[in-house]
């Protein structure tokens, strides 16, 4: 009779080897290829990887930038074009409604945003619905501000939806929908 059970040394080798290669599997995809953020053009490191993306806060004013990982960059993000924006919409209305640093501003799949507009709109937002109906490329949720990646394709077009987007943290609109989450105002 023979027996066919591997050897010990086999054994040993075999549980590391499935550990270490299960945990590549997992962990290399989410990385980074190179650094997708600079910061007045030299590359930076994600300061926080998590299971939908990349995120570092912008350098003066701190917003919170995500980019998730199926989000499609033509090239690295340039995280003070987010402080640009903010700063330009600063001037203009002298102080924001909702804190910097309360919502981040994700970049998402153009295909995402495409579904994101598929489903129903959360009452919460419906005196901002003529506003979001204008821009598809953005959708508010109580939980970010979503860009889609097809911003990414032009400078300017960039540009205009930082601006868009963070607009919404200067509508007094906006920060009464979002306080309406923690006491509920019943409609009248």
């Amino acid at each position: 009779m023979i027996d066919r059970q591997p050897s010990p040394t086999r054994l040993r080798w075999s549980a590391p080897a499935l550990i270490v290669g299960t945990a590549l599997l997992v962990v290399l995809p989410a990385l980074p290829a190179a650094a997708q953020f600079t910061v007045a053009g030299r590359k930076v490191s994600p300061q926080e990887v998590n299971f939908a993306g990349l995120r570092y806060t912008s350098p003066r004013y701190g917003l919170v930038v995500q980019i998730n990982h199926d989000a499609k960059l033509a090239g690295d993000f340039e995280l003070n074009l987010v402080d640009e924006a903010y700063a330009t919409l600063l001037g203009t209305h002298q102080s924001a409604q909702v804190p910097a640093d309360l919502l981040p501003l994700v970049f998402v799949s153009d295909t995402k945003m495409a579904r994101f507009g598929e489903g129903g709109r959360r009452r919460i937002f419906r005196w901002l619905e003529p506003t979001m109906q204008l821009h598809p490329d953005i959708h508010l949720s109580p939980a970010a501000i979503f860009v889609s990646d097809e911003n990414f394709k032009d400078r300017e077009r960039l540009r205009s939806a930082l601006t868009r987007a963070l607009s919404f943290l200067f509508d007094r609109r906006f920060r009464e929908a979002l306080d309406s989450m923690e006491r509920p105002i019943p409609d009248k």
